[in-house]
């Protein structure tokens, strides 16, 4: 497993971790690189996905040192959404971090 696949692992478990305390109806997080983000039905809501961001920022300062940002203008611009599956969200992080 890559090094972005397992920090955004990391943060989905984070994530899993805060709507488990929903209650037993939350719907949770899978760890597949297919997973739906965002773009679609079976994604994420928009805050789901903020904190999900935050969460992999925030890994990334403590596995690394680095502080990143992963969403800004020319992210949002792309032709291909970053944040389409965990897939393509791993594959942007790849680009960022080297």
């Amino acid at each position: 497993m890559s090094q972005s696949l397992d920090i955004i692992y990391a943060a989905i478990e984070e994530l899993n971790a805060q709507i488990a305390d929903e209650g037993p109806d939350a719907r949770l997080i899978e760890k597949a690189e297919t997973t739906r983000l965002f773009g679609s039905d079976d994604g994420m809501d928009s805050l789901q996905l903020v904190n999900l961001i935050v969460a992999i920022e925030n890994h990334i300062q403590d596995a690394t040192g680095q502080s990143v940002v992963l969403v800004d203008e020319s992210t949002m611009g792309l032709d291909n959404n970053p944040f389409e599956t965990v897939g393509s969200l791993a594959a942007h992080l790849d680009g960022v971090l080297s």
